[in-house]
């Protein structure tokens, strides 16, 4: 070895070894997720004006949980947010970033939605279907991206950290809007009716054209001053036709507090998902 390189492989395998060796760190990528859609499958909903397939299976993100004297210094939710305490886990203590490849099995095309359906420490969100008419049914928005995939080809893809991200500030202010005094006072007939219609706002926030930083001004009232973290998430697929494909997802996790996520291979109790589940007021499953 050429003596000017022994140092820089000196500091090589130290940095190395500080790594293998720091298994307190809650930054990790996650084991392979995988879930499928076969063409035997029964359509998720079905009404005459729409159908529907779709699988979803949960995705819980490795954040601790919080000891009791922890939960005890939390303190009140902070004014202008629907919490029912301060957030164990904000949205600025973590990054998230999911990367996806999705197969199609059959010889024919077709159209897949990819979903991501959020979760915090307080709520899970389930949107469901609105009937808005006789006529017409349509979904609600969670955090839905559409492919057209080929017969026996596959796509790949990355959900950003700026993403996911996204996503939770949607849920939090989705979250803001349905616990609004507003919202309270508009469970009249929505269409026609004059009222808050929370059904269309809560799709207008989660479409994901829909960003928090323009200035809308449907989207950026709602926003919470403090933004509570993903905990995890219901992954799902969906389509208009009865089909074979498949998704497998890998999850890159940074722990940006240094101790809210606990370490893979070990027994750290996780905070698991929410007990309260929270969906548009016309939703339908």
């Amino acid at each position: 070895m050429h003596p000017r390189l022994a140092p820089v492989v000196a500091l090589l395998v130290a940095i190395l070894l500080a790594v293998a060796c720091s298994n307190g760190s809650g930054d990790q990528v996650t084991k392979p997720v995988a879930l499928g859609m076969t063409s035997q499958l029964d359509p998720y909903y079905s009404d005459g004006n729409l159908t529907l397939y779709q699988v979803e299976m949960p995705v819980q993100l490795p954040v601790r949980r919080p000891t009791d004297a922890e939960r005890k210094s939390l303190g009140p939710a902070p004014r202008g947010t629907p919490y029912s305490h301060a957030p164990f886990l904000r949205v600025d203590d973590e990054s998230v970033e999911v990367h996806f490849v999705i197969s199609n099995v059959d010889h024919a095309k077709h159209a897949v939605w990819l979903l991501i359906d959020p979760w915090n420490e307080f709520v899970r969100w389930r949107p469901g279907v609105t009937v808005v008419n006789g006529d017409v049914t349509i979904p609600n928005f969670g955090y839905d991206k559409e492919f057209v995939i080929p017969g026996k080809d596959r796509i790949e893809g990355t959900l950003t950290s700026d993403d996911m991200r996204e996503i939770a500030i949607k849920l939090a202010s989705v979250e803001n809007l349905l616990a609004s005094a507003q919202a309270m006072a508009s469970q009249a007939p929505a269409m026609g009716g004059g009222g808050l219609d929370t059904t269309v706002m809560a799709n207008h926030i989660f479409d994901p054209h829909n960003r928090s930083n323009s200035g809308d001004p449907l989207y950026s009232p709602w926003i919470p001053p403090v933004i509570a973290g993903l905990t995890g998430f219901d992954l799902g697929l969906r389509t208009s036709d009865a089909a074979n494909i498949a998704v497998e997802i890998t999850i890159d996790v940074r722990d940006l507090n240094g101790n809210r996520f606990v370490a893979q291979d070990t027994t750290a109790l996780e905070l698991g998902p929410p007990r309260t589940a929270l969906s548009p007021p016309s939703a339908r499953f």
